[in-house]
């Protein structure tokens, strides 16, 4: 039997988990049907991954990372606070499309962890990441484009979160793209209507 690498392992476990959650939520993704649909033996699993919480936090730390690197590539070359913003927010939307499973995985591990105060940390941390990466590009136009807001820098990470995850959210549901591109361009408008004069 050809041995695999444990990094190899750990890559197709993870994807693993994404179709499985993807498909059939939280409550389905045992490490047994994460293995089995990797094709590997539960044994595997627990090889590489010290428990079912672990493997779930290493998910949620690889599909933020992910993220943030996806939309750091769609503003860098923005001229323009204009430009950068619809690009930020659009960068946003175009992850979701090009893996919509993990985009679901990662609502649905949110809704999940919500259930008891002991997973709660789980949707704390996505939503930590979230502030995080979008108060970068906050500080990042900033420093670009010599901006000040007229409220407070985390007020403005904080609804870019909002106009993000609600049309993510609402495109997961209905797919239509045209609509999400024009929610975007309306919210980077209210977005650059923070912009102190």
């Amino acid at each position: 039997m050809q041995r695999i690498a444990v990094e190899d392992r750990r890559a197709a476990l993870l994807a693993a988990a994404v179709r499985v959650i993807a498909r059939g939520g939280m409550a389905r993704a045992s490490t047994r049907a994460i293995a089995a649909e990797a094709g590997m033996p539960t044994a595997s699993f627990h090889y590489v991954f010290t428990s079912h919480a672990a493997m779930v936090e290493e998910l949620v730390a690889a599909i933020l990372a992910a993220q943030s690197v996806a939309v750091a590539g769609s503003v860098a070359e923005a001229g323009s606070l204009r430009e950068f913003v619809g690009g930020a927010l659009q960068g946003w939307l175009d992850r979701a499309a090009e893996d919509p499973e993990v985009e679901v995985a990662l609502h649905e591990i949110v809704a999940w962890s919500r259930s008891s105060a002991e997973l709660r940390r789980l949707a704390e941390r996505v939503y930590d990441g979230y502030a995080g990466s979008i108060g970068a590009f906050v500080r990042a136009a900033e420093e670009r484009f010599a901006v000040r807001w007229a409220v407070p820098r985390e007020d403005v990470a904080r609804f870019v979160l909002v106009i993000t995850d609600g049309v993510a959210a609402r495109w997961l549901v209905d797919r239509d793209d045209a609509a999400a591109r024009r929610s975007l361009a309306t919210g980077a408008g209210a977005v650059l209507g923070l912009v102190e004069a």
